[in-house]
């Protein structure tokens, strides 16, 4: 059985990072990385002949690629990245049906989905990492589905992780604050937007992947991530969110 990494994501900027870090692990087979561009998937295999381009849409019939490809190679999956991830900044009501279940979909669904596919084809030793967010901590008005969606994975993460280190499993949770990619609006409505303590996603990557060989349940990269932990741990939910709507309002007002 060849050893398999699975990416999802694989083309944004941390998916990518995440491809180009696993690519070092010599011990690996294939990594298949994961994305719905098959320009950019081509140009991320390079000549590379461990990277599989596996294109799918994991909002439409992704998850079904992947289980089909998982039935017919039985690969050994040594790590499972649920990186593929979206977002929106602005007021609930104004987003329409099809966004909030997109958001469900990616975020909630797909990553669940496809840990209970990949698991027939894990043994011990094998990674699961999932990407969370420092919204996780507490709910974040203008980032209501954002910040739902990332508690939902969190919360996910550390439940099937007890329960799999039977099974010498790990599952690594990962909640950075702002990460310097593209996913990231630069502006709205003429206004800057400033993100603090934003983080590079090698800073990101390299953290998750230590954290995951260690056996860490959670990863959380950054000081600002951290900070925002701990004061949302200690400060009353109310108080955390009307601080955080006075930041937000300037933006989506």
């Amino acid at each position: 059985m060849k050893k398999t990494a699975i990416i999802t994501g694989a083309t944004g900027g941390l998916g990518n990072e995440f491809v180009k870090s696993i690519c070092e692990n010599k011990e690996l087979d294939e990594i298949w990385a994961v994305g719905r561009n098959s320009e950019k998937l081509g140009i991320l295999a390079g000549n590379d002949a461990r990277i599989v381009a596996i294109e799918a849409d994991l909002t439409d019939n992704g998850t079904e690629i992947i289980r089909q490809l998982l039935s017919e190679i039985n690969p050994d999956v040594r790590m499972l990245i649920n990186n593929a991830g979206t977002a929106y900044m602005g007021p609930f009501d104004d987003m329409d049906p099809v966004q909030v279940e997109k958001i469900c979909r990616l975020n909630c669904s797909v990553p669940s989905v496809l840990m209970s596919y990949a698991l027939p084809y894990m043994h011990e030793g094998a990674k699961i990492i999932n990407i969370s967010s420092a919204s996780s901590f507490q709910p974040n008005p203008y980032l209501a589905m954002y910040s739902a969606s990332k508690a939902y994975l969190k919360n996910l993460s550390r439940a099937v992780g007890a329960e799999l280190k039977k099974r010498g499993i790990t599952v690594t949770c990962v909640c950075p604050g702002w990460i310097d990619t593209e996913m990231l609006p630069r502006e709205r409505d003429g206004k800057v937007i400033r993100y603090p303590g934003m983080i590079s996603a090698g800073a990101v990557v390299g953290k998750a992947l230590r954290d995951s060989a260690r056996g860490r349940s959670m990863s959380v990269p950054g000081a600002f991530a951290k900070y925002f932990r701990l004061y949302s741990k200690l400060t009353p939910t109310d108080i955390v969110m009307k601080q955080w709507m006075m930041i937000m309002k300037k933006y989506v007002s």
